[in-house]
């Protein structure tokens, strides 16, 4: 006679599962939100590199000389300022592209070399102390850019400024680092 052997499979039972489960859960509810802030904190360098980068365009435009073709370069054709100018568009949590052509003061932008083709979180603007030319050393702010976004959609801000000012030897310089308001809403 054949006597027939139970082969007991060996496997894990609903009560084990469910506290795998629990764990995976737990540690999804402790990792997502630091994730999302990371990812907004990553999507905040966008402000500070175009910052960044108005910053060195305006630095040139401001060191060139802008005077006629075969003109002795003067005092007043150097150290110049671009006017006030704006992106126009409130910052409403998408990616926007900006259309310079239909920017008022794409002069302004061109002139620092900011026109970026990029799709963009944030409405950037260049407040100017005066625009011109002939500017000469002073403890005053020449330039302040300012990048201002909404991440998330709702109805806080975040506001990145850069303030410029001119040294002794009358070429532009920051003016410490990056002001930060609500940074990553």
């Amino acid at each position: 006679m054949t006597q027939l052997t139970r082969h007991r499979r060996h496997a894990f039972t609903l009560i084990e599962l469910m506290i795998v489960v629990a764990i995976i859960g737990l540690l999804a509810a402790i990792a997502i939100p630091a994730f999302v802030n990371y990812i907004r904190k990553a999507r905040t360098a966008e402000a500070t590199t175009n910052l960044g980068s108005m910053f060195a365009g305006a630095a040139a435009y401001y060191s060139a000389d802008h005077g006629k073709r075969g003109s002795v370069p003067q005092p007043t054709t150097s150290k110049c300022l671009v006017e006030s100018a704006n992106t126009n568009f409130t910052p409403y949590g998408q990616l926007h592209v900006i259309n310079w052509n239909t920017v008022p003061s794409r002069r302004s932008w061109a002139a620092v070399g900011f026109q970026t083709a990029d799709p963009v979180r944030y409405n950037y603007r260049i407040y100017t102390a005066g625009p011109g030319c002939g500017h000469v050393p002073s403890d005053s702010t020449l330039y302040t850019f300012t990048a201002r976004g909404n991440l998330d959609g709702d109805s806080v801000f975040s506001t990145f400024e850069m303030s410029i000012g001119s040294d002794e030897a009358n070429e532009l310089q920051r003016s410490g680092g990056v002001y930060k308001i609500n940074e990553i809403e």
